[in-house]
């Protein structure tokens, strides 16, 4: 028997580069392969034991096993299971003599590591039931419309963050310029400026300049009820000049403001008075990767029991839950694992996009021109990922930009914070 000189792991995708659980696994001999004459399929002398993210194996046969027609040392596996890094291949001698007894092993030299294996494989769901919980109210903080205090706390915030002196001092200048007469409310003009050093800091100069697609800064960014639906956080309409106004539920008041980042985040998505599904997905994804990495940053974030909160750790489950191209991560579209994207609910969405879709019944169309600000947004990820960025709009190409965009380690953080465990 020719000895095995390396075993790596791939992951199938399918013709649109999605990911399967399914992995495609290249054995190198030292020398050409050989079968021996048998009416035992080739495959049936291949297993694996899997190494899983808890340090156990699991025994996991092959499907299909056949020569590489590019390299006669070469045999390809088709397993139906994501072969991780670490694995034992154990191949019977019998394969290629007889008469041999016994099998040889070898170690998965490449392939996914364990964790990401069972993050691209399972869905995750809180392990506390209060998650689901309606929404308490915050206790009312004085504090919150004192110009100074609101200042204190956002630089509080910026080095919670990790953010460096020279970001901290652009973050805090850009609170001071930012017009009250715009944005009265201290809380708001600090969420404003607590968007420096995020990939949403091209929504100060969209907001607050005439660089954006109406021409006009907004008119307004304030808390007031937002027009048309009782139920909505925010929303955005514009004056008769076409300057457009921000309006956030009052109710909100008493968030903590780096929860209404998000949430002013998205809002300033929306630049033309043509919304659509495909827009509102967007924005909602790009403000949930936002308040991930809020949270990968200060964990208490995740213990908030308020109206935003609530809404935002939501959204944030069903982002985890989804990722066609990196189930392994977060998306909007449905991870193969996955068959309820809010495990623990009654809800049958099955992505993230579904979600989303469903939440917002009033808007009819599907898809409308791409915001600038959506591909501003994408142009900072792409950057960070070293990737070419995509159309945000096309939520294949949004799909793989946010499942490169997490830090893995942000998201591990974000998943202790929640309390998330494999849904049983």
């Amino acid at each position: 028997m020719p000895g095995i000189v390396a075993v790596t792991a791939e992951r199938i995708r399918d013709e649109h580069g999605l990911a399967t659980t399914r992995s495609r696994v290249t054995v190198t001999f030292d020398g050409p392969v050989v079968p021996a004459e048998s009416r035992i399929p080739l495959a049936s002398h291949f297993e694996f034991d899997v190494l899983q993210a808890d340090g156990s194996a699991k025994r996991v046969l092959v499907k299909t096993a056949e020569r590489s027609p590019a390299d006669r040392r070469q045999v390809v596996l088709e397993v139906d299971a994501l072969v991780t890094r670490g694995s034992t291949l154990r191949v019977s001698r019998r394969a290629f003599n007889p008469a041999a007894p016994g099998v040889v092993e070898a170690e998965v030299g490449a392939g996914l590591e364990p964790v990401a294996a069972l993050l691209a494989s399972v869905a995750l769901a809180p392990a506390d039931p209060a998650f689901f919980d309606p929404p308490a109210p915050r206790a009312t903080d004085p504090a919150d419309d004192d110009p100074a205090a609101m200042r204190a706390a956002l630089e509080r915030h910026l080095r919670q963050r990790g953010t460096d002196a020279a970001t901290i001092a652009d973050a805090l200048a850009v609170y001071d310029a930012i017009p009250p007469a715009t944005v009265p409310a201290p809380k708001l003009r600090a969420a404003l400026a607590a968007l420096v050093g995020t990939f949403a800091e091209p929504a100060l100069t969209d907001l607050l300049t005439a660089q954006n697609c109406t021409g006009l800064p907004a008119a307004s960014i304030d808390f007031r009820t937002p027009p048309g639906n009782e139920r909505l956080l925010a929303r955005v309409t514009y004056t008769g000049n076409g300057a457009r106004v921000v309006s956030v539920e009052p109710g909100l008041r008493d968030e903590r403001f780096e929860l209404l980042m998000p949430l002013l985040a998205h809002e300033a998505v929306h630049c033309d008075q043509a919304d659509s599904r495909v827009e509102e997905i967007v924005a909602t994804a790009f403000d949930t990767l936002l308040f991930l990495q809020l949270v990968a940053a200060d964990p208490s974030l995740a213990q908030e029991r308020t109206r935003l909160a609530r809404e935002l750790r939501i959204d944030a489950l069903a982002l985890i839950n989804s990722g066609g191209v990196w189930p392994e991560s977060i998306g909007v579209l449905r991870s193969p694992g996955v068959v309820q994207a809010l495990p623990g609910t009654n809800a049958d969405h099955r992505s993230f996009a579904e979600f989303v879709v469903r939440s917002y019944p009033s808007v009819p169309e599907l898809q409308s021109p791409t915001e600038p600000l959506a591909a501003a947004y994408m142009a900072v990820l792409a950057s960070g990922a070293g990737v070419t960025a995509g159309d945000p709009f096309d939520l294949r190409q949004l799909d793989d930009l946010l499942g490169r965009a997490l830090d893995i380690g942000d998201l591990l953080e974000v998943i202790r914070a929640f309390g998330l465990e494999p849904a049983g």
